[in-house]
């Protein structure tokens, strides 16, 4: 499990692919390279996007969604600006007690591929005050 604090921040790749999780939810990714013939539609180089943590949204075992409020979680999710809604699903899990992160493109299989996310020198968001702003739209 990890939480909000625990999240922003830069985290990377032995291979140099990154991604910057920011305090107002936002993200940057740079160096992202998927083979085209696992996953599709999603931006390879520099990126723009969201994150959220996965949540269950109802009774157990229901429906589970990302949260832009929810400030901790298993799973986060990660969307693409300017890319078609459901062409590029990223989730990444949260492994070794919240200091990896893998990318997951199915559920049933904790990390699809290799390479591990781990956080990149000291957190500079990472205090009581690095909450998301409540004026997001």
């Amino acid at each position: 499990m990890a939480d909000f604090g625990t999240v922003t921040g830069k985290w990377a790749t032995k291979t140099g692919a990154s991604l910057t999780f920011k305090a107002d939810r936002t993200l940057e990714s740079r160096g992202l390279r998927f083979d085209p013939s696992l996953v599709s539609g999603c931006p390879s180089g520099a990126g723009r996007g969201n994150w959220a943590f996965y949540v269950d949204k109802g009774k157990p075992g229901g429906l589970v969604g990302m949260d832009e409020k929810a400030q901790s979680g298993q799973i986060v999710g990660v969307t693409f600006n300017d890319i078609p809604q459901g062409s590029c699903t990223i989730t990444l899990s949260v492994i070794r007690d919240g200091s990896t992160l893998c990318v997951s493109m199915d559920p049933d299989q904790v990390c699809s591929f290799k390479d591990r996310f781990t956080r990149v020198g000291q957190n500079p968001e990472q205090s009581p005050a690095a909450e998301p702003s409540a004026g997001r739209s």
